[in-house]
């Protein structure tokens, strides 16, 4: 009897573990069933896009650009209950943690592998949330007992995350901020052509350019080139860099060359007024 005993017992710890696997995988599927369709897709901080949308100006709202400033997430990568998110750290190094999809401190969010390097006691989750019908991605950020410290709101800027070289969720909401759009391109000589601005970085009526670029990361940069710069087919042989200033639906293109010692980047003449349409 005794004997029967010792076979069975392991049987009923395997089952239990069995069971309970089973379960965890089941609330997982269950837990990204719900989330992936809400979660997936390019997202960058609404402060910076409220900031920038204010300013018109990467450099003077680039100060708000601290800690994880956007994500990528491709739900379609997820593995068991694991998901990797992809991460810009302010706006200037790549990085990204584990999402899990086990259940969080509150219905709508999500557990992560996130540390805080300032307290490891601390813990964060992500999230959504809709008001008016527009869903933010929650970043939440707990202490010890589960407290609530702060939580910061992400915008979607597209559906999917960004491939094929397309711009970067931060790159996107700067173009669509600031430049997308179709305008009147008057030159310095009083020629005016129609001119357009892609969110996805395309640029067409310019001769001979097809892209563009606009600068928001300041922080290797020396103080001569700390300036709102756009550039014109970047890193060919038709580069064009101009210095912007954007005031209402006026957007004025400078040149932009480096001074002699190459320590600044020097405003020269007015090239292009452009007069935006929509």
């Amino acid at each position: 009897m005794k004997r029967l005993l010792y076979i069975i017992a392991p049987l009923i710890v395997l089952a239990s573990c069995k069971d309970k696997a089973t379960q965890q995988a089941e609330e997982a599927k269950e837990l990204a069933d719900r989330f992936a369709p809400v979660i997936n897709g390019a997202w960058v901080m609404t402060g910076y896009m409220d900031d920038l949308a204010k300013t018109k100006s990467p450099l003077a709202s680039s100060e708000v650009l601290k800690d994880i400033v956007s994500m990528e997430i491709n739900t379609a990568d997820y593995t068991g209950d694991s998901l990797y998110v992809s991460v810009s750290f302010n706006n200037h190094e790549g990085g990204g943690f584990m999402a899990y999809f086990r259940p969080g401190k509150n219905e709508q969010s999500i557990t992560t592998a996130l540390p805080d390097y300032q307290n490891s006691i601390n813990s964060y989750e992500i999230g959504y949330e809709i008001a008016n019908s527009d869903t933010s991605l929650i970043l939440y950020h707990y202490g010890a007992g589960g407290k609530l410290l702060d939580k910061r709101s992400y915008s979607k800027v597209a559906p999917l995350t960004t491939e094929n070289g397309e711009p970067s969720a931060l790159q996107r909401a700067t173009n669509k901020a600031l430049f997308a759009g179709s305008y009147t391109a008057t030159d310095e000589n009083g020629k005016a052509t129609d001119v357009s601005f892609a969110e996805d970085g395309i640029i067409s009526g310019f001769e001979g350019h097809s892209t563009y670029y606009v600068f928001t990361d300041f922080i290797a940069e020396e103080e001569g080139y700390r300036i709102d710069e756009i550039i014109f087919d970047e890193r060919t042989k038709n580069q064009k860099p101009f210095i912007f200033e954007i005031n209402g639906d006026t957007t004025r293109l400078f040149s932009a060359s480096e001074n002699y010692e190459r320590t600044q980047l020097v405003k020269g003449a007015l090239k292009y007024t452009l007069t935006r349409k929509n």
